[in-house]
């Protein structure tokens, strides 16, 4: 068997700017991906816009989301 290798695009690297527009095209509204990680959905609106860097935490949380997106898109489109 060979080895298994993980998709390039599933751990590319990403910024949360990057994983606010995958979560708004699942799509996921600005006010859910802020309720989801914890933050107003200015806060979420400035981040997508470059128009603030999120602290360390909250740019884990929308990056994470994202990936998790990825994986299972289903329950977050729903929320929207």
């Amino acid at each position: 068997m060979g080895i298994m290798r993980p998709s390039p695009l599933r751990f590319a690297p990403m910024t949360p700017s990057e994983a606010i527009a995958r979560l708004k095209a699942v799509p996921m509204t600005e006010k859910a991906i802020g309720d989801a990680v914890g933050a107003s959905q200015s806060t979420i609106n400035k981040i997508s816009r470059g128009d603030m860097k999120p602290n360390w935490e909250l740019g884990h949380a929308l990056v994470s989301l994202a990936i998790q997106v990825d994986a299972d898109p289903a329950p977050q489109a729903r929320a929207a």
